[in-house]
């Protein structure tokens, strides 16, 4: 599975057939693909356009929209960005102890 923190979709999106969509993710077919393009599928998030998953087998891209669809949406709401993770710890009370255990 090819899948990774979501970025943004390189390449124009007319270059891009959406072949599945849901509520919350699309599977598009690259109308070239290899060579020209380095993956022929992909599945980006409907809420932004990042893509999360590419690969050049169907049946590989279909396995990880189901994965998708049955194991990422019901935790759609929790935190997935280190950034957002680390604001919710106190950095002087964990520099406070760091100090004290030396």
């Amino acid at each position: 599975m090819a899948f990774r923190k979501p970025i943004s979709t390189l390449g124009g999106l007319f270059w891009w057939s959406n072949i599945k969509q849901n509520e919350h993710f699309i599977m598009q077919e690259h109308k070239v693909g290899v060579p020209v393009w380095p993956y022929k599928y992909r599945i980006t998030m409907r809420e932004n356009r990042m893509e999360i998953a590419n690969s050049n087998d169907f049946k590989e891209i279909e396995f990880d929209w189901e994965y998708l669809k049955n194991n990422v949406v019901p935790q759609i709401d929790k935190k997935i960005d280190a950034g957002e993770v680390l604001r919710d710890i106190d950095l002087v009370s964990l520099i406070n102890k760091g100090i004290n255990s030396l």
